[in-house]
């Protein structure tokens, strides 16, 4: 069942997508036109009942990326719906249909609102992100307490630069919605970092006890991550502190740094 965030302007549907590597898909509307751009889609059944259901008429098609738990069901909406589909240029030799190129800044329009579109590369190079009012669509280059891969396509030293120089830098205020609900094997991992468990902030450890694997996580916003996601608290030495295999980070490169949290988190 999808859940629904509301705003006078707008509306965001989003849902867990089943049997899936706990993707979750996005619909965004505009609250006057009904209009609404489809971000991602993995699970047809459940974005078709959404349009229905609220008599949404879809204008866009939008990829924050082009690996397939992304893209699968491209093609049977924009044969649909006959919309364009939104991406980065360099998607264009990854598909068999025609994409209409966003990059930094641009601004797409759906209905009354303006969104914002970002350049957001390292778990891929194409990766873009969306930013409307206080929203981040962040899709996998950031995770409530962690990161994307860079196992696909990707780049740690770009993935770095976009979370320390980029990411870092928005309004903290934004809030998350990623392309995967992570959050608890994140706050599983940071556990296997601290030579502590006690050290473990409770808020989080309330939040890996109550978690269900069939509910969707919270909304977080960029100042929760500032406080406890550890790919930006790398550059702290009183987070360094707290970890078991502090020596392992005593090189003061923040680069150095991050790809070393990224390979124990791949080995987690």
């Amino acid at each position: 069942m999808y859940e629904i965030i509301e705003n006078n302007e707008f509306t965001i549907y989003r849902f867990l997508v089943e049997n899936s590597d706990r993707n979750i898909n996005y619909v965004l509307s505009c609250n006057t036109s009904k209009e609404c751009i489809i971000i991602d889609p993995l699970d047809k059944d459940e974005i078709e009942k959404i349009l229905k259901e609220n008599s949404l008429v879809p204008i866009y098609i939008f990829n924050t990326h082009a690996h397939p738990d992304h893209i699968k069901y491209n093609h049977y909406f924009l044969e649909k719906y006959k919309c364009p589909l939104l991406a980065h240029i360099d998607c264009k030799d990854l598909f068999e249909f025609e994409i209409q190129n966003v990059f930094e800044n641009d601004i797409i329009k759906l209905g009354n609102l303006n969104i914002k579109v970002l350049h957001t590369p390292g778990h891929c190079h194409e990766h873009i992100s969306l930013i409307l009012d206080k929203y981040f669509f962040c899709g996998d280059v950031i995770f409530n307490l962690g990161v994307g891969n860079v196992k696909f396509r990707g780049d740690v030293s770009m993935l770095f630069r976009t979370i320390t120089h980029k990411i870092k830098n928005l309004p903290e205020e934004l809030l998350l919605l990623p392309g995967h609900d992570y959050l608890y094997n994140n706050i599983s991992f940071l556990e296997s970092l601290y030579k502590n468990s006690s050290e473990i902030p409770e808020e989080l450890s309330d939040m890996a006890t109550s978690y269900k694997p069939e509910k969707l996580s919270p909304l977080f916003d960029l100042s929760f991550e500032k406080k406890y996601n550890p790919f930006l608290r790398i550059d702290e030495f009183s987070f360094l502190d707290y970890l078991k295999k502090k020596d392992l980070f005593k090189d003061e490169k923040i680069e150095f740094r991050f790809r070393l949290l990224r390979q124990l988190r791949d080995e987690h």
